[in-house]
């Protein structure tokens, strides 16, 4: 009997105070994994009961100027999320398999952040409050999680779970 193992990467990077980013920052601290997708899945509200069987799912919420995002899936039952407050970000996520789910939260302006999932049961998402960050998560494989918490300016963080 093969078992199936999670492995959950947490990567925080704060380079000081963001001094007034948005309003909406100054209210913000880092998430967990599991606040990130309450979060993301109630500002959509998605009724479960309205979702069809194996169903894709993508959604974004775009506020401020030159926002720009790409959704692509493949497969079944995976869920894509994008919300931008801001000017200049954006968000990339690619997902190939059956129930992976993408998350991407940013606030601030020249964001960027790319998300690529293959395979089954990935969770990824990225937390970006502040001005030109960059995350990006790939996986490969089943089960993985990961997420990038940016709070501040100038941040980079890669993550590559699985093999390519």
């Amino acid at each position: 009997m093969k078992q199936r193992m999670a492995f959950l990467v947490l990567v925080l990077l704060v380079a000081g105070l963001l001094g007034g980013a948005s309003a909406h920052a100054q209210e913000l601290q880092p998430m967990t994994p599991m606040d990130l997708e309450a979060w993301l899945t109630s500002f959509f509200q998605v009724p479960e009961d309205e979702i069809e069987p194996f169903e894709n799912l993508a959604f974004v919420y775009q506020e401020g100027n030159d926002n720009s995002s790409e959704q692509v899936q493949q497969g079944e039952n995976n869920r894509a999320y994008v919300y931008q407050y801001g000017d200049g970000n954006y968000v990339q996520q690619w997902q190939n398999g059956w129930g992976n789910w993408a998350g991407a939260y940013q606030v601030g302006n020249r964001n960027n952040a790319v998300i690529h999932q293959v395979g089954t049961s990935n969770w990824a998402g990225t937390y970006q409050v502040g001005n030109a960050n960059t995350a990006r998560i790939d996986q490969s494989g089943s089960s993985f999680t990961a997420l990038v918490t940016q709070i501040g300016h100038g941040n980079s963080a890669v993550i590559i779970q699985g093999s390519k």
